[in-house]
């Protein structure tokens, strides 16, 4: 597959007929669209075990935003791919906020590789892979062409509460869920979250040479998760 061969650490396929209800925005119709390709990138795991809660550190800050770089990458190869068998491809940016208030993109990536059935959504809102956790970067391409569905997996968090418990910003509710949440406000409070993001964006600028990585970034949830983790 294109994405693989061009840097992705996973990489599959979903159909869209069972996401014709997800949201999206900026100009992004997805009743012109048959199907999805989803993959992500991983974070290397020393730049995540080196966040706290006071700092997220300034590789996880350079990681972060390579990362998405890489995905974006990834999505022009895969977008140029499709246009060779003859289909309509639309590469989704990485990490573009359409209303970073509320935290939101063109579309959910996370929805599409869930599809994939590439990982899970967790307790943190975030996507888990099995073998990479929470330390991913999530990219998607979207295009006419017919494509073959992956198998969504079922939330594999548990009673679980680690993340939670560690949100310095508290932004993280408990919800019972097997798929996805009936809403992202069920699990997540993003003004709160926003609010930590900005902060934190703040003090990375103000950091020698860290002008061109000062991104919104926490990554607590991250670090602290079970799944992925090099502490297990």
């Amino acid at each position: 597959m294109a994405a693989l061969s061009a840097g992705a650490s996973l990489a599959g396929t979903a159909s869209l007929e069972t996401l014709r209800d997800l949201p999206s925005y900026g100009g992004v119709d997805l009743s012109s669209f048959k199907s999805a390709v989803s993959y992500c990138v991983a974070l290397p795991d020393y730049a995540v075990d080196l966040i706290t809660v006071r700092d997220p550190g300034n590789l996880y800050a350079w990681a972060y935003k390579t990362a998405n770089m890489l995905l974006d990458q990834i999505g022009m190869r895969v977008a140029g791919a499709v246009a060779e068998l003859g289909g309509k491809a639309l590469a989704v940016p990485s990490s573009l906020r359409i209303d970073p208030e509320r935290e939101v993109g063109n579309v959910s990536h996370k929805a599409f590789a869930l599809a994939a059935g590439l990982g899970w959504i967790g307790r943190n809102g975030l996507f888990i892979a099995p073998k990479f956790g929470p330390r991913v970067r999530l990219g998607t391409v979207l295009t006419d062409l017919p494509l073959r569905s992956g198998t969504p997996m079922e939330n594999r968090c548990g009673d679980c509460r680690i993340c939670i418990d560690s949100c310095p910003s508290k932004a993280i509710k408990y919800a019972e869920f097997r798929f996805r949440p009936g809403a992202r406000e069920d699990i997540f409070d993003p003004k709160k979250c926003f609010s930590r993001l900005s902060e934190n964006k703040e003090l990375l600028s103000k950091k020698p040479g860290m002008a061109d990585y000062a991104v919104t970034v926490c990554g607590v949830c991250i670090k602290v998760c079970p799944y992925g983790s090099t502490k297990r």
